[in-house]
């Protein structure tokens, strides 16, 4: 018999995986995610890797002219080509972990692993710093890119009925 006995932690109940919006609704609750972890670090890294692969760039590539048709960010002309970059960059690691977290066998498709949903988090942490509304911006390409990694092409018109009519 231990010395010390320790009680079985409840499983947590899954996060629901829901469509991203600009306003930054769609995201999991940080509170509900915890701190980081060994398995969030894990998938980040991961993603970040699979980031670099052509599925990742194709993604990005078709994601972010047809969002960027209906998104005003009101940046200048010396602003907007990083801008963009900055987009596109969030798009291709939230699609890597998107793959990844295909991969793993996602526990369902409405469903987020806590992990996944930590390394999301971690993902928009390292965004560069920048003016509130565009910080949003850049986090729904995350989401946005993580949900057609996981999803495939598929799940493009359901983003994009979710931003505003051109």
């Amino acid at each position: 018999m231990p010395l010390f006995a320790r009680r079985a932690r409840p499983e947590p109940a899954p996060l629901r995986l829901v469509v991203p919006r600009l306003d930054g609704t769609g995201w999991p609750d940080r509170a509900v995610v915890g701190r980081p972890t060994f398995d969030a670090a894990a998938y980040h890294e991961m993603g970040t890797r699979r980031a670099y692969e052509p599925e990742a760039h194709a993604v990005a590539d078709t994601l972010v002219p047809a969002a960027l048709e209906r998104i005003r960010t009101g940046a200048g002309p010396d602003d907007e080509p990083y801008l963009v970059k900055v987009f596109v960059v969030a798009a291709r690691v939230g699609t890597g972990i998107g793959l990844v977290d295909r991969e793993q066998a996602a526990p369902g498709s409405d469903v987020l692993d806590r992990a996944v949903a930590g390394a999301l988090w971690q993902a928009r942490r390292e965004l560069p710093a920048m003016r509130e509304d565009w910080a949003r911006t850049a986090g729904w390409f995350l989401l946005a890119g993580h949900r057609l990694g996981r999803q495939g092409p598929g799940a493009l018109p359901v983003l994009l009925d979710g931003l505003p009519a051109a």
